[in-house]
């Protein structure tokens, strides 16, 4: 995530990571996980559906509960997006 420009938030026993979308193009983290899934294809949670404020409009939650070559390919997806 940090080598694609998305800080992640690493956790100490989870199976996701919260990443900073907040340089993907968009106003809200919904408008940011869509354009991420539209130009990667990969999808992620917006960060606005676990806050019940604005906390989570530059968050994204990845799920990292996946195959590591499966991995390795969103990630690589991720790295060499358009914006």
């Amino acid at each position: 995530m940090a080598e694609a420009g998305l800080e992640p938030y690493i956790p100490q026993g989870a199976y996701y990571v919260l990443a900073d979308i907040s340089k993907i193009p968009g106003e809200t983290s919904k408008e940011r996980a869509m354009h991420l899934l539209h130009q990667t294809g990969v999808a992620c949670v917006p960060g606005e559906a676990f806050f019940h404020d604005d906390s989570g409009e530059a968050l994204a939650r990845f799920c990292f509960a996946k195959q590591d070559d499966e991995l390795e390919e969103a990630c690589r997806r991720i790295k060499t997006r358009d914006l």
